[in-house]
């Protein structure tokens, strides 16, 4: 192994903004890049060419990933905010017991620095944001444990916030979708989309690819919290729905958060700012239709 070579590690490799983040450190020929993926919502079939892969919970992170990482990228936990109820054993088995770890082996491997994937489902304008779901709440905590680390033992840390990831991998059906891919499928299908009530709440899509460069880039250069991966244009779901077109159906449920606060201006200042809109995504998935 070259001595310039640098070893990166991704938990989440093999899930969708994983695989692409992945991808966009696989772009430097001096990284060697490793992914830790459970397989729960990951898949092989977004394996990137280049990293190497093992699979298994991030709980075992220690003996699975023996090698000591120059910096390891946390996305690897339970990514959904609807579903998080019903699921909230495993929610708190992976976000809890698995982040925990994965800080714990950040601290022990002295890596040069811990990037945690956070959530914006704690900037919810309602002001309980970290307290709406299993989801919420874990991964508010986990900031408060990263943060801490770094504190108590000097772990380098960044903390970046994801935004609504849309794009190319995106899960389309079954329990776990997520909403621009749903709502491609059941077009597709021409099926009504399902638009859980009021329909108004905002989202700050923000297009996987950006989302991947984004973390990339305060890897690099962030250090700290507050880095919202964001696309300050908000849209609503029933905005959404209306510009695929075709019947749509308001449905009763858990909305989530009325709006998607957020403030990109740390990010930016790295040099960071979204590329794709998510309308025209939407226009150019109806036209390849």
């Amino acid at each position: 192994m070259p001595t310039s070579q640098r070893t990166l590690l991704v938990t989440g490799g093999a899930g969708h903004v994983g695989s692409h983040l992945v991808e966009v450190l696989l772009e430097n020929p001096a990284n060697r890049v490793i992914s830790l993926d459970n397989y729960f919502n990951g898949n092989k079939a977004n394996h990137i060419p280049g990293a190497e892969y093992r699979e298994g919970h991030t709980k075992d992170i220690a003996t699975l990933v023996p090698e000591r990482p120059d910096m390891v990228f946390h996305l690897g936990e339970y990514a959904r905010v609807s579903t998080s109820k019903e699921d909230i054993a495993r929610v708190l088995d992976l976000n809890i017991v698995g982040t925990f770890a994965v800080a714990e082996y950040s601290r022990q491997k002295s890596v040069n620095k811990l990037v945690y994937a956070g959530s914006s489902t704690k900037f919810a304008v309602e002001g309980d944001g970290r307290d709406q779901s299993p989801y919420a709440f874990t991964k508010a905590t986990n900031v408060d444990l990263v943060r801490n680390y770094g504190r108590w033992f000097n772990v380098p840390f960044a903390i970046c916030y994801f935004y609504n990831a849309f794009g190319p991998r995106e899960v389309g059906t079954g329990k776990y979708a997520t909403l621009i891919a749903k709502f491609a499928e059941l077009s597709r299908k021409g099926e009504a989309l399902t638009v859980v009530q009021p329909g108004t709440q905002l989202r700050a899509f923000t297009y996987v690819k950006d989302l991947a460069r984004g973390i990339a880039l305060v890897g690099e250069r962030g250090l700290g919290d507050g880095f919202a991966l964001a696309n300050r244009k908000k849209v609503s779901v029933l905005q959404i729905a209306e510009a695929f077109g075709g019947p749509m159906v308001i449905v009763d449920g858990d909305g989530g958060r009325s709006d998607a606060e957020n403030d990109a201006s740390q990010a930016e200042a790295l040099g960071w700012a979204p590329t794709i809109d998510v309308m025209d995504y939407i226009r150019e998935l109806k036209a390849n239709a």
